[in-house]
């Protein structure tokens, strides 16, 4: 293969990369809102719960159809299975539980700083280092962030610190999704991570949540079907190829549109008016998607 055609095929690798990433940024950012109701009406755990049984019977059907039977017979890729399943797990409980207390804006924004994190863990790891554009990006829109999360003093109620938490978690997350990847397909670990998951939610909601009746779970099926199909599913397949296709920093950063579509459906939604600090915080993490989604420039030598 000559430079010129290697050039081509990274070049068709890094936007097929970023048409995922953009595509799951919108699925991603309906999440918080479809999780707001479920959590008020049914508990945090509970509706994590039912939400992870619809995307249970999707990623089976999906897993069975493409045939990827095979793959579970390739040990290399069981430690990362299963601390991508720990992180995951515990990153989404956190999310739900956080839906308690504060609002679905907030969590998106929270959530956003994953991009921070990623950075500050992952930077400087082969393959994961960003140049001067992308870098600037990143500081942008870290700091757009930071603006709308604290716009008086930096303080943080309980949910805004779980979410805080599971922004902290998601990078090791994608880590682990990244490396499981190189063994195995996408529908293999979204299943496997979904059935680990399921009957240690099942647990927890069990013996910490009072047990919702069926009709008030019938009340909620639209909430369950859309957070399970649509963003457990759907969005979740396109995140873990995004991640093989992308520097893990790059795609949390290219994310950056998520929070802000969440601010605009909040408002629809739920009459949740965006504060000034919510608009202001959003011009720097525009501009810093600009500059992260530059090519990557060559290094000198």
């Amino acid at each position: 293969m000559t430079d010129s055609q290697a050039t081509q095929t990274q070049n068709k690798t890094q936007l097929k990369g970023e048409t995922y990433t953009l595509l799951l940024s919108i699925i991603e950012a309906h999440f918080p809102i479809f999780a707001f109701f479920t959590v008020a009406a049914l508990g945090a755990l509970h509706a994590y719960f039912y939400s992870l049984v619809v995307a249970a019977v999707f990623l089976v059907f999906w897993f069975v159809i493409r045939g990827r039977f095979v793959e579970l017979k390739r040990t290399a890729a069981y430690k990362n299975l299963a601390l991508t399943s720990l992180f995951i797990t515990s990153l989404f409980s956190l999310i739900f539980l956080a839906l308690q207390t504060t609002s679905p804006s907030h969590v998106a924004i929270i959530l956003f700083l994953q991009v921070l994190f990623s950075y500050l863990f992952l930077g400087r790891k082969p393959g994961e280092v960003l140049d001067k554009n992308h870098l600037i990006g990143v500081v942008l829109m870290t700091f757009g962030a930071i603006i709308i999360l604290f716009p008086n003093k930096f303080t943080l109620n309980l949910g805004d610190g779980l979410a805080l938490l599971a922004a902290i978690i998601a990078p090791f997350a994608n880590l682990y999704q990244k490396r499981a990847r190189s063994f195995v397909s996408s529908e293999t670990i979204l299943m496997v991570r979904t059935l680990i998951a399921l009957p240690f939610i099942y647990l927890l909601a069990f013996y910490f949540e009072s047990t919702p009746s069926w009709q008030m779970i019938q009340t909620q099926w639209l909430w369950i079907l859309l957070t399970g199909g649509l963003v457990f599913f759907i969005s979740k397949m396109l995140w873990v190829e995004a991640l093989h296709l992308l520097p893990i920093t790059k795609v949390n950063a290219l994310y950056a549109f998520s929070p802000l579509l969440t601010i605009l459906l909040a408002y629809w939604y739920l009459d949740d008016v965006p504060t000034w600090a919510q608009i202001l915080g959003g011009v720097p993490i525009v501009l810093g998607s600009y500059f992260i989604t530059q090519k990557q420039l060559p290094i000198k030598r």
